[in-house]
């Protein structure tokens, strides 16, 4: 089997028409540096750019923290275990929180 190798394609995920390219890396230059430092896979940032789908619901990764409209049973609770998470593919699910939603651009 191939050694991984940071940059190396993990996979592909196709949600809601969007296709998002997992790579392996690096979250925290530490990582890169711990004994146990194989690079993993690194999902897309969608607080810092955000995604939506065509009916304006905003994509997650389930390690996101809560926004101020999650509702979990936990204080320190992540997107997914948010009552809005709904889940797709691996880490990456969707918020159905109304207050969360883009309304959609017309078509022109």
């Amino acid at each position: 089997m191939e050694q991984i190798k940071e940059g190396m394609l993990y996979k592909n995920i196709t949600l809601h028409g969007k296709t998002f390219e997992i790579r392996y890396g690096y979250y925290e230059e530490y990582e890169r540096e711990s004994a146990f430092g194989e690079p993993l896979p690194i999902y897309p940032d969608f607080l810092k750019d955000p995604v939506y789908t065509d009916e304006g619901h905003p994509f997650v990764t389930q390690m996101q923290e809560l926004c101020q409209f999650g509702i979990s049973r936990y204080s320190d609770g992540c997107c997914a275990d948010c009552a809005h998470y709904v889940h797709g593919d691996e880490m990456i699910g969707t918020c159905r929180c109304e207050e969360n939603r883009r309304v959609p651009e017309p078509i022109a």
